[in-house]
Protein backbone atom coordinates (compact mmCIF):
# COMPACT_ATOMS: atom_id res chain seq x y z
CA UNK A 1 0.00 0.00 0.00
CA UNK A 2 2.15 3.13 1.48
CA UNK A 3 4.86 1.20 0.17
CA UNK A 4 3.71 0.60 -3.63
CA UNK A 5 2.76 4.28 -3.35
CA UNK A 6 6.76 5.82 -2.51
CA UNK A 7 7.73 2.96 -5.26
CA UNK A 8 5.38 4.44 -7.92
CA UNK A 9 6.63 7.87 -6.84
CA UNK A 10 10.22 7.21 -7.62
CA UNK A 11 9.61 4.84 -10.69
CA UNK A 12 8.17 7.97 -12.19
CA UNK A 13 10.66 10.51 -10.90
CA UNK A 14 13.00 8.86 -12.64
CA UNK A 15 11.18 7.96 -15.88
CA UNK A 16 9.97 4.99 -15.28
CA UNK A 17 6.44 3.49 -16.25
CA UNK A 18 6.21 0.03 -14.16
CA UNK A 19 3.60 -2.56 -15.78
CA UNK A 20 2.01 -4.61 -13.67
CA UNK A 21 2.68 -8.05 -13.46
CA UNK A 22 0.02 -10.81 -13.10
CA UNK A 23 1.03 -14.01 -11.36
CA UNK A 24 -0.93 -17.25 -10.39
CA UNK A 25 0.53 -19.06 -7.63
CA UNK A 26 0.15 -22.41 -6.42
CA UNK A 27 1.06 -24.21 -3.19
CA UNK A 28 0.61 -20.38 -1.87
CA UNK A 29 -0.35 -20.69 1.38
CA UNK A 30 3.17 -21.45 3.34
CA UNK A 31 6.80 -21.61 2.47
CA UNK A 32 7.88 -20.92 -1.37
CA UNK A 33 4.77 -19.68 -2.35
CA UNK A 34 3.54 -17.63 0.30
CA UNK A 35 6.88 -15.71 0.12
CA UNK A 36 6.71 -15.60 -3.47
CA UNK A 37 3.25 -14.04 -2.55
CA UNK A 38 4.39 -11.05 -0.44
CA UNK A 39 7.53 -9.95 -2.38
CA UNK A 40 5.43 -9.65 -6.15
CA UNK A 41 2.78 -7.58 -3.52
CA UNK A 42 5.44 -5.71 -2.30
CA UNK A 43 6.54 -4.37 -5.99
CA UNK A 44 3.19 -3.85 -7.08
CA UNK A 45 2.14 -6.76 -8.59
CA UNK A 46 -1.26 -8.67 -8.83
CA UNK A 47 -1.06 -11.95 -7.53
CA UNK A 48 -3.96 -14.84 -7.74
CA UNK A 49 -2.65 -17.05 -4.70
CA UNK A 50 -4.04 -20.61 -4.77
CA UNK A 51 -4.38 -23.44 -1.88
CA UNK A 52 -5.87 -26.13 -0.82
CA UNK A 53 -8.16 -24.09 2.08
CA UNK A 54 -8.21 -20.59 1.68
CA UNK A 55 -9.84 -20.71 4.79
CA UNK A 56 -7.27 -21.62 6.73
CA UNK A 57 -4.59 -19.55 5.24
CA UNK A 58 -4.36 -16.97 7.45
CA UNK A 59 -0.88 -15.35 6.23
CA UNK A 60 -2.80 -14.76 3.04
CA UNK A 61 -5.74 -13.39 4.78
CA UNK A 62 -3.46 -10.80 6.77
CA UNK A 63 -2.00 -9.86 2.93
CA UNK A 64 -5.50 -9.57 1.97
CA UNK A 65 -5.82 -6.79 4.66
CA UNK A 66 -2.33 -4.89 3.45
CA UNK A 67 -3.36 -5.59 -0.34
CA UNK A 68 -6.82 -5.36 -1.35
CA UNK A 69 -7.84 -6.42 -4.57
CA UNK A 70 -4.14 -6.83 -6.02
CA UNK A 71 -4.60 -10.20 -4.42
CA UNK A 72 -6.94 -12.89 -5.09
CA UNK A 73 -7.01 -15.71 -2.62
CA UNK A 74 -8.45 -19.14 -4.56
CA UNK A 75 -8.92 -22.38 -3.55
CA UNK A 76 -7.42 -24.46 -5.79
CA UNK A 77 -6.86 -28.72 -5.18
CA UNK A 78 -3.91 -29.09 -7.80
CA UNK A 79 -4.78 -33.00 -7.92
CA UNK A 80 -8.46 -32.22 -8.36
CA UNK A 81 -10.22 -32.05 -12.30
CA UNK A 82 -13.02 -30.02 -10.81
CA UNK A 83 -11.10 -27.75 -8.73
CA UNK A 84 -9.10 -26.51 -11.31
CA UNK A 85 -11.92 -26.23 -14.05
CA UNK A 86 -13.97 -24.39 -10.91
CA UNK A 87 -11.13 -21.66 -10.80
CA UNK A 88 -10.45 -21.55 -14.59
CA UNK A 89 -14.09 -20.72 -15.28
CA UNK A 90 -14.23 -17.94 -12.64
CA UNK A 91 -11.09 -16.39 -13.99
CA UNK A 92 -12.47 -16.35 -17.25
CA UNK A 93 -15.49 -15.22 -15.94
CA UNK A 94 -13.83 -12.31 -14.40
CA UNK A 95 -11.31 -12.18 -18.02
CA UNK A 96 -8.08 -12.14 -16.19
CA UNK A 97 -5.48 -12.57 -18.27
CA UNK A 98 -1.92 -13.90 -16.23
CA UNK A 99 2.03 -13.34 -17.39
CA UNK A 100 3.26 -15.64 -15.10
CA UNK A 101 2.15 -19.09 -13.50
CA UNK A 102 4.41 -20.85 -10.95
CA UNK A 103 4.13 -24.51 -9.90
CA UNK A 104 5.43 -24.32 -6.99
CA UNK A 105 2.72 -26.87 -5.36
CA UNK A 106 4.77 -30.13 -4.38
CA UNK A 107 4.61 -32.73 -1.31
CA UNK A 108 8.12 -34.18 -0.27
CA UNK A 109 6.01 -37.59 0.53
CA UNK A 110 2.95 -39.59 0.76
CA UNK A 111 2.59 -38.50 4.50
CA UNK A 112 3.70 -34.60 3.55
CA UNK A 113 6.30 -34.29 6.38
CA UNK A 114 9.16 -37.51 5.80
CA UNK A 115 10.05 -39.78 2.85
CA UNK A 116 9.79 -43.17 3.56
CA UNK A 117 13.33 -45.17 3.70
CA UNK A 118 13.99 -47.98 1.36
CA UNK A 119 12.26 -51.28 2.54
CA UNK A 120 9.32 -49.18 3.88
CA UNK A 121 7.65 -47.68 0.74
CA UNK A 122 4.50 -47.54 -0.28
CA UNK A 123 2.53 -47.40 -3.70
CA UNK A 124 -0.02 -45.11 -2.67
CA UNK A 125 3.18 -42.71 -1.69
CA UNK A 126 4.94 -42.55 -5.01
CA UNK A 127 1.25 -41.74 -6.50
CA UNK A 128 0.48 -39.32 -4.26
CA UNK A 129 3.72 -37.85 -4.88
CA UNK A 130 3.79 -37.85 -8.52
CA UNK A 131 0.35 -36.68 -8.66
CA UNK A 132 1.39 -33.16 -6.90
CA UNK A 133 4.72 -32.87 -8.12
CA UNK A 134 5.01 -34.10 -11.05
CA UNK A 135 1.52 -34.81 -13.02
CA UNK A 136 -0.42 -31.67 -11.51
CA UNK A 137 2.06 -28.91 -13.06
CA UNK A 138 1.81 -30.00 -16.49
CA UNK A 139 -1.62 -30.44 -16.03
CA UNK A 140 -2.23 -27.09 -14.54
CA UNK A 141 -0.30 -25.41 -17.45
CA UNK A 142 -2.42 -26.90 -19.99
CA UNK A 143 -5.86 -25.82 -18.07
CA UNK A 144 -4.71 -22.09 -17.98
CA UNK A 145 -2.80 -22.03 -21.05
CA UNK A 146 -5.49 -19.83 -22.58
CA UNK A 147 -4.74 -17.10 -19.89
CA UNK A 148 -1.03 -16.78 -20.50
CA UNK A 149 -1.70 -16.92 -24.82
CA UNK A 150 -2.32 -12.92 -25.46
CA UNK A 151 -0.20 -11.34 -23.48
CA UNK A 152 3.44 -9.82 -23.10
CA UNK A 153 6.08 -12.88 -22.54
CA UNK A 154 4.08 -14.91 -20.79
CA UNK A 155 6.08 -17.43 -18.78
CA UNK A 156 5.65 -21.12 -16.70
CA UNK A 157 7.97 -21.35 -14.25
CA UNK A 158 7.90 -24.67 -12.85
CA UNK A 159 9.52 -25.01 -9.00
CA UNK A 160 12.05 -28.09 -9.61
CA UNK A 161 14.75 -30.07 -7.18
CA UNK A 162 18.50 -30.43 -7.36
CA UNK A 163 17.39 -33.83 -6.33
CA UNK A 164 15.20 -34.27 -9.47
CA UNK A 165 19.40 -34.12 -11.39
CA UNK A 166 20.25 -37.54 -12.44
CA UNK A 167 23.40 -36.27 -12.70
CA UNK A 168 24.01 -34.49 -9.43
CA UNK A 169 22.63 -37.28 -7.37
CA UNK A 170 25.26 -38.85 -4.81
CA UNK A 171 23.28 -39.91 -1.58
CA UNK A 172 20.46 -42.67 -1.64
CA UNK A 173 16.69 -42.59 -0.34
CA UNK A 174 13.98 -39.53 -1.43
CA UNK A 175 12.67 -42.10 -3.79
CA UNK A 176 9.52 -40.59 -4.32
CA UNK A 177 10.07 -36.88 -4.48
CA UNK A 178 13.73 -37.10 -6.22
CA UNK A 179 12.27 -39.22 -8.72
CA UNK A 180 9.01 -36.74 -8.78
CA UNK A 181 11.22 -34.10 -9.50
CA UNK A 182 13.07 -35.54 -12.53
CA UNK A 183 9.97 -36.26 -13.98
CA UNK A 184 9.00 -32.62 -13.64
CA UNK A 185 12.44 -31.46 -15.60
CA UNK A 186 10.96 -33.81 -18.28
CA UNK A 187 8.07 -32.55 -18.17
CA UNK A 188 8.92 -28.97 -18.24
CA UNK A 189 11.54 -29.53 -21.27
CA UNK A 190 8.66 -31.12 -23.07
CA UNK A 191 6.07 -28.32 -22.75
CA UNK A 192 9.09 -26.29 -23.36
CA UNK A 193 9.46 -27.56 -27.00
CA UNK A 194 5.19 -27.58 -27.39
CA UNK A 195 4.76 -23.87 -26.32
CA UNK A 196 8.12 -22.66 -28.31
CA UNK A 197 6.55 -21.28 -31.24
CA UNK A 198 3.69 -19.62 -28.84
CA UNK A 199 6.84 -17.75 -27.26
CA UNK A 200 5.80 -19.21 -24.19
CA UNK A 201 8.91 -19.26 -21.98
CA UNK A 202 8.83 -22.47 -19.79
CA UNK A 203 11.46 -23.46 -16.97
CA UNK A 204 12.50 -25.46 -14.00
CA UNK A 205 13.76 -24.16 -10.98
CA UNK A 206 15.80 -25.08 -7.93
CA UNK A 207 15.58 -22.44 -6.09
CA UNK A 208 18.58 -24.23 -3.01
CA UNK A 209 18.24 -26.35 0.17
CA UNK A 210 15.88 -23.23 2.16
CA UNK A 211 14.42 -23.19 5.45
CA UNK A 212 11.14 -23.95 5.08
CA UNK A 213 8.83 -26.74 6.81
CA UNK A 214 9.89 -28.71 3.66
CA UNK A 215 13.31 -27.94 3.67
CA UNK A 216 14.14 -27.89 7.42
CA UNK A 217 15.98 -25.75 10.20
CA UNK A 218 19.28 -26.93 8.61
CA UNK A 219 19.23 -25.17 5.60
CA UNK A 220 21.58 -22.74 4.74
CA UNK A 221 19.65 -20.83 2.39
CA UNK A 222 16.42 -18.02 4.22
CA UNK A 223 13.48 -18.20 2.79
CA UNK A 224 13.22 -14.18 1.60
CA UNK A 225 16.97 -14.31 -0.07
CA UNK A 226 15.77 -17.22 -2.12
CA UNK A 227 12.70 -16.03 -3.40
CA UNK A 228 14.06 -12.11 -3.99
CA UNK A 229 16.78 -14.05 -6.34
CA UNK A 230 14.69 -16.32 -8.46
CA UNK A 231 12.01 -13.25 -8.81
CA UNK A 232 15.46 -11.89 -10.44
CA UNK A 233 15.83 -14.52 -12.37
CA UNK A 234 12.17 -14.98 -13.38
CA UNK A 235 12.70 -11.08 -14.76
CA UNK A 236 15.46 -11.60 -16.96
CA UNK A 237 13.89 -14.79 -18.87
CA UNK A 238 13.51 -14.66 -22.58
CA UNK A 239 11.97 -17.35 -24.84
CA UNK A 240 15.95 -17.81 -25.81
CA UNK A 241 15.91 -19.47 -22.05
CA UNK A 242 13.46 -21.79 -22.57
CA UNK A 243 13.63 -25.32 -21.72
CA UNK A 244 16.58 -24.73 -19.39
CA UNK A 245 16.97 -26.03 -15.21
CA UNK A 246 18.43 -23.11 -13.27
CA UNK A 247 19.23 -22.73 -10.04
CA UNK A 248 18.48 -19.36 -7.89
CA UNK A 249 21.46 -18.05 -8.97
CA UNK A 250 20.50 -18.39 -12.71
CA UNK A 251 23.23 -21.23 -13.04
CA UNK A 252 22.26 -23.95 -15.69
CA UNK A 253 21.65 -27.33 -13.20
CA UNK A 254 22.54 -30.39 -15.02
CA UNK A 255 19.80 -32.74 -15.37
Amino acid sequence: MEFRQILGKILILCGFIYVMTRILITGASRGLGLEFTKQYLDRGDFVIATCRQPEKAKELEKLQKDFGDNLEIEELDVTSEKSKEILYQKLLDKSFEINLLINNAGIISGNEKESSSFGELYKEDFNKVFQVNSVSPILISEKFLPLLKNVSEPKIVNISSMSGSISNRTRSGGYAYSSSKAALNMMTKTLSNELKEMEITVVAIHPGWVKTDMGGENAPLELESSITSIINVIDSLSIADTGKFLDWQRNEVQW
